[in-house]
């Protein structure tokens, strides 16, 4: 057991010393390319906390498994900010959305790593509101379609392995 916390502690340490290699790297050749701009790259900064949560969770492994939803929630809002910096905020009145969705992912994470099904509610219910007003704002049935689709494997793979 001391060998197994031992292995995830210098896995955690070379996780977190991996990511602040690359990020040094990024700001050596900021030096050179210029190409952080801190008008486009703020959204990085949502990823500090998620460095400690990541160690802690490879560290603890499923006792701390609770950290997935703040992980997803601060990775995947990361990405849709940085994209939003990125075109001039043109879609920031229809991406609303995502901060539904977000949230739906986490649980949905969590789900896949516990294997418990009460997550499956918050997660398809936060996930089919984000994906029914995508519908709505683009006047498509794409997106729920999509999800209603997913949901059902889900569900039908799921009720297999119980």
């Amino acid at each position: 057991m001391t060998d197994t916390k031992d292995l995830r502690a210098r896995m955690a340490a070379l996780a977190g010393g991996a990511v602040l290699v690359l990020l040094g790297v990024l700001f050596l050749l900021n030096n050179f390319y210029h190409f952080l701009d801190i008008r486009r790259t703020w959204p990085l900064f949502m990823l500090i906390p998620v460095i400690p949560l990541a160690i802690q969770w490879i560290e603890k492994g499923r006792a701390a498994a609770g950290a997935v939803i703040p992980i997803t929630i601060l990775t995947f809002y990361c990405g849709h900010f940085l994209w939003l910096a990125h075109s001039s905020w043109a879609a920031a009145g229809t991406s609303w959305p995502n901060y539904l969705i977000g949230p739906g992912l986490g649980f949905l994470f969590l789900f896949l790593i516990e294997r418990r099904a009460g997550l499956l509610v918050p997660a398809f219910v936060l996930l089919g509101l984000g994906t029914a007003f995508y519908s709505g704002i683009y006047g498509s049935s794409l997106p729920l379609g999509g999800f209603l689709v997913l949901a059902g494997v889900i569900l039908v793979i799921g009720s297999r392995k119980s």
